[in-house]
């Protein structure tokens, strides 16, 4: 399941033009990957679990896209980042 989409991630970063969509489609996976890693699925399937990702998503996004990688570097590990993690790892699997 993709938390955001490539619109909502251009409307976001203000971004009209299309010469970016392949490097902002590659920084949504790797975003959602980062998350999932971090703190499993189990966050997916609650409605305030994913406004949290949502918005986690957004950061790191803007943060890799303003370096141009996608890699999640130290700098990007700041305490909203570390805070809403924390949050979305309280969520466990339902059996």
């Amino acid at each position: 399941m993709i938390i955001l989409t490539l619109e909502e991630v251009k409307s976001y970063l203000r971004i009209e033009y299309e010469e970016d969509d392949i490097l902002l489609a590659n920084l949504i996976e790797v975003s959602e990957e980062y998350i999932d890693s971090c703190v499993g699925i189990a966050y997916k399937s609650d409605e305030k679990a994913m406004k949290l990702a949502n918005l986690l998503q957004k950061k790191l996004i803007a943060d890799m896209f303003e370096n141009r990688g996608t890699e999640i570097s130290n700098s990007t590990k700041d305490t909203i980042v570390t805070t809403i993690l924390d949050k979305l790892s309280n969520y466990s699997e339902v059996e």
